[in-house]
């Protein structure tokens, strides 16, 4: 009797305990839509600026940083710009299905002036790259 009361407790923890990570992730194993953002247009734009990201997926996320443009990546060739990368934005996979928007806003700190573009999750399994210029200051 006890061994089947101790097998019914064992099956209702294991239940809950995938129940739960069903419902929530965590950051360690799981499936992640991750969105790496450049920055272009930065040659005569070396400042603050905040990029903020917002996934409208089966719910809104949204996540920023600020980034520093002063140090900048040229590629060799003659015909690319200068960039610089505000890094990659992870978001949980599950929350984001396939066509889902994303968009990325990059925001000059100090006057508030911000330029704004828009991309998709694609079917690809690999990363986002989302390219947003900075806003020049007249």
């Amino acid at each position: 009797m006890v061994v089947m009361n101790s097998l019914g407790i064992l099956l209702i923890f294991l239940i809950l305990v995938v129940v739960s990570t069903d419902k929530y992730y965590t950051a360690s194993g799981e499936k992640t839509l991750d969105v790496t953002v450049n920055l272009s247009n930065t040659d005569d734009s070396i400042g603050t600026y905040e990029v903020h990201i917002t996934v409208y997926g089966k719910e809104t996320i949204e996540q920023s940083k600020v980034i520093d443009t002063s140090t900048q990546n040229c590629p060799d060739d003659i015909d690319s710009l200068c960039y610089v990368s505000a890094g990659t934005f992870s978001f949980a996979s599950q929350l984001v299905p396939v066509d889902s928007k994303i968009k990325v806003c990059v925001k000059e700190t100090s006057s508030e002036t911000q330029n704004c573009v828009y991309g998709k999750n694609t079917e690809e399994n690999t990363p986002e790259i989302i390219t947003a210029g900075v806003p020049h200051l007249n």
